[in-house]
C-alpha cells in the first residue's frame, strides 16, 4: 500500500489526463514511540486487524527477487480491480 501510494504520485506530464491520487489519511507514526504492528497501519487504506497488532514478516517480492516487502495483504492478494491501478502507474514509469 505504502508502494501503490508512492507511485501514484507520480507526476504526469499530460495536463488532461485524469490522475488517481491515492491520499494517506491518519497520523504519521512518531519515532520515538513506533506503533505496534505494521508502523504503516495508521494510513493504509487496506489495514485490517491483524495490522496494528502483528509486525509483518519480510516477503520476497514475486516480480524482483531482489527485494522484499512487509505487509499482511499485499497488492497480489487483492482483486484485480484493486491492483489494476498499481499495474498501470507501474506501466506508466
Amino acid at each position: 500500500p505504502y508502494t501503490e501510494a508512492l507511485l501514484a504520485a507520480n507526476p504526469e506530464p499530460d495536463p488532461d489526463a485524469v490522475l488517481n491520487r491515492i491520499e494517506l489519511k491518519g497520523e504519521v507514526p512518531s519515532l520515538m514511540r513506533r506503533p505496534s504492528g505494521c508502523e504503516f497501519h495508521t494510513r493504509c487504506h487496506y489495514a485490517q486487524d491483524i495490522c496494528g497488532r502483528v509486525f509483518p514478516e519480510p516477503s520476497a517480492s514475486p516480480d524482483d527477487t531482489e527485494h522484499s516487502f512487509r505487509c499482511h495483504f499485499p497488492l497480489e492478494r487483492w482483486p484485480a480491480e484493486k491492483s489494476a491501478h498499481r499495474q498501470a502507474v507501474v506501466r506508466s514509469t
